[in-house]
């Protein structure tokens, strides 16, 4: 019984964890920021705030996984999970709505790029052939 407790709570816990903005449990952090963190991983992208104000936005991009990534900013009010495949590249999304991207990015390579924004929602996906399927994409929202 106490081994059965055990693992229940571990694993709220870790439903808990895999919350918003990629798992860190971060929302809106500061409303006059207007830098974002973002750090990817061969499984997902992680955001240290996944809301700020409209205007220019810096977005400091690291790429921590072990092969090629890349950020694009989608502005969309599809959710996260439902940008359209590419028609013309099979394993790719849509970029339509498109504001910008950091380009490829080598594993360790950083990279930071600024966009300015209107209020709206986004989806910040790596376009990379199959990642977005693995799921690297994350909504995003300017305020």
């Amino acid at each position: 019984m106490k081994t059965l407790l055990a693992t229940a709570a571990v694993s709220v816990l870790l439903l808990a964890a895999c919350g918003t903005a990629g798992g860190t449990g971060a929302t809106t952090v500061n409303a006059n920021a207007r830098t974002v963190n973002a750090t990817l991983t061969d499984s997902k992208i992680v955001l240290d705030q996944s809301t700020v104000p409209s205007g220019k936005i810096t977005f400091n991009v690291k790429n921590g996984g072990t092969m090629v990534h890349e950020v694009v900013v989608l502005k969309t009010d599809v959710p996260a999970d439902k940008v359209a495949p590419d028609p013309d590249e099979p394993g790719k999304m849509s970029e339509d709505g498109s504001q910008g991207e950091s380009g490829d990015l080598d594993p360790t390579q950083a990279k930071t790029f600024t966009l300015d924004l209107a209020p709206g929602n986004y989806v910040l996906i790596c376009n990379q052939p199959a990642h977005y399927l693995l799921g690297m994409h994350i909504a995003f929202v300017v305020k």
